[in-house]
């Protein structure tokens, strides 16, 4: 399908750099189409990894929380839809989170989880 999801992205921050920036007098207003154009940039660039980003940590929740793999599956059938793949996601987190609520102290794997996770925020 044309123009890809990337493609959009690219034009749209295209437009803001190329049109809409040159005719933004004001520096405060200037300085907030840079960061939007910056964003849209980003956004393409890691279009394409979101989904495989997210299910690599639907994994690495489900392996922390003992859920079996299968169970994406069984949420999302087939191809993960992004949106389905994101409220499973949410519901992993959301149980991550009652369990660190619920301990004294996180377990090692929930603490290597969270590192790791900082780590891919890097």
């Amino acid at each position: 399908m044309r123009p890809t999801l990337s493609e959009q992205i690219e034009g749209a921050r295209k437009v803001l750099v190329e049109l809409v920036a040159p005719q933004v007098a004001d520096p405060y207003a200037q300085e907030q189409v840079t960061y939007a154009a910056a964003a849209l940039e980003h956004a393409a660039a890691r279009w394409p990894q979101v989904l495989p980003d997210l299910v690599a940590d639907i994994r690495a929740l489900e392996e922390v929380l003992g859920v079996e793999a299968a169970a994406l599956d069984e949420a999302v059938p087939g191809v993960p839809d992004l949106d389905a793949a994101e409220d499973y996601h949410r519901g992993l987190r959301a149980r991550l989170t009652d369990e660190i609520m619920a301990a004294a102290e996180p377990s090692p794997e929930v603490r290597a989880y969270l590192s790791d996770s900082i780590e891919r925020l890097k």
